[in-house]
């Protein structure tokens, strides 16, 4: 069986994009698992990372993270929900082989879902287990 082409979510923090290690990351939308309240700034997208089965031994799943600092919490109420929306909607995107661009802070640019939401930028990058 042909598995079909996938859409991609790409994050990019401050700098350059790809003159550092780990200051850009893209991961399939199919990945996508979670979002939650980090803090009043900001919000962790949780995606499920697919080396799981490639690490020997390992006992439970790995996850990749990817933290986004928005408006506070005390200028709207609902801006945890306002942005889970928005990436849940990107995610979604129809197409197929699509790289889109959610946060690239190093160069300003975030997707027309974020834009209602605020200023967003992309903070940090983590693989746990």
């Amino acid at each position: 069986m042909v598995k079909p082409v996938e859409n991609y979510l790409y994050f990019a923090l401050t700098g350059t994009a790809g003159d550092a290690a780990r200051d850009a990351v893209c991961y399939p939308a199919s990945t996508f698992i979670q979002a939650t309240y980090a803090s009043a700034t900001t919000t962790t997208l949780k995606f499920e990372d697919n080396t799981t089965n490639a690490i020997a031994g390992a006992t439970t799943a790995k996850f990749a993270t990817v933290v986004l600092t928005h408006p506070n919490i005390s200028t709207n109420a609902s801006i945890h929900m306002d942005v889970t929306k928005a990436i849940a909607k990107i995610a979604a995107n129809p197409g197929n082989g699509k790289v889109i661009t959610v946060v690239d802070t190093a160069n300003g640019v975030i997707a027309e879902e974020l834009v209602p939401v605020g200023a967003v930028t992309c903070t940090s990058f983590a693989v746990t287990q």
